[in-house]
């Protein structure tokens, strides 16, 4: 089987902007674009299969008797566009998730594409604190005073651990890999409307019994692993839930499917052309794309000037 490419699906929040759109080929009809959903498990929308025999058909297709997509395909890759701030937010672990609302939790990773100068994101508290004080920040609007603002520039790496409390500021463009989860909960918004001219919903009670108040500097580099003939291999991250590593290359470079289960292909920049080793036929891939790998023990060939992770 050769590698399957995804459907994006674009999301029109009030925070977002024109990049998905105009650099990444994310085609809507959608005035701003503030995610681009590469893959989905998610139950009520999952991804199209754009190309091969399943085209048009959704990721269940791919399953083997038996098989659950949300065990299969247990994470969302994402493009994220802030042109404004995101919210506040925070998302619960797996045990807390579990036990009030039969769902995972969510640790996600962000990977910078791109950020203007003097860019920023939140990640947990500057401070000790405890949570009578977080809720009487929330309650009375100082709450970013306590947090932890950390400037951003491109090819930063951040792990946000579920319970940590965090935002991505405007001008910052990432990828993002996350646990699949539908659980978010808000505590300051910036009295922002939306269409409707309503504030959008805060979840004060839920963030605050699920959220961890610990201090953290969770920013990292890619680091060099491997590097060959017209390719280089970076770490991005590695933890529980995923692993993922950032290809730069300038020529070629071979991967190995995964017999026990598919891996992901995000393009970042550039094109590729994607063969299967000792197979007729390949498919060519370009910035903003996703491909799953199948779940093959088969060698690839990745031929391009291209930027891509894959992801496990």
């Amino acid at each position: 089987m050769h590698p399957i490419k995804l459907v994006p699906m674009p999301k029109d929040y009030l925070w977002g902007g024109q990049r998905l759109k105009a650099e990444y080929g994310i085609d809507t009809d959608m005035d701003k674009v503030a995610e681009a959903w590469v893959l989905s498990p998610e139950p009520g929308a999952p991804s199209v299969i754009a190309s091969g025999e399943y085209k048009g058909q959704t990721l269940e297709a791919l399953l083997r008797e038996g098989e659950r997509l949300e065990d299969v395909f247990p994470l969302t890759v994402k493009f994220i566009d802030a042109m404004k701030p995101l919210s506040i937010q925070v998302h619960p672990n797996d045990e807390y998730a579990q036990e009030h609302y039969q769902v995972r939790g969510k640790t996600e990773c962000w990977y910078v594409l791109d950020a203007e100068p003097g860019a920023y994101l939140y990640y947990g508290f500057s401070r000790p604190v405890n949570r009578e004080e977080v809720r009487s920040r929330i309650e009375d609007g100082s709450l970013i005073s306590i947090l932890n603002k950390i400037e951003v520039r491109k090819d930063d790496v951040f792990l946000i651990k579920s319970g940590t409390l965090h935002a991505i500021g405007p001008g910052v463009l990432v990828a993002e890999v996350q646990q699949c989860s539908p659980l978010t909960f808000r505590v300051f918004d910036y009295k922002r409307v939306d269409k409707n001219g309503k504030e959008r919903e805060l979840h004060v009670d839920e963030a605050l019994a699920c959220m961890s108040l610990n201090c953290n500097l969770p920013k990292d580099r890619p680091v060099l692993l491997k590097s060959g003939d017209g390719y280089q291999i970076y770490s991005m991250v590695n933890c529980k839930y995923f692993s993922a590593n950032i290809y730069r290359i300038s020529k070629s470079v071979k991967i190995r499917g995964n017999e026990a289960k598919w891996r992901g292909l995000l393009i970042t920049e550039g094109q590729i052309t994607i063969t299967n080793s000792g197979d007729e036929g390949s498919i060519s891939g370009k910035k903003g794309e996703f491909f799953l790998i199948p779940r093959e023990d088969k060698e690839f060939i990745i031929e391009g000037e291209a930027d891509f992770i894959l992801i496990d």
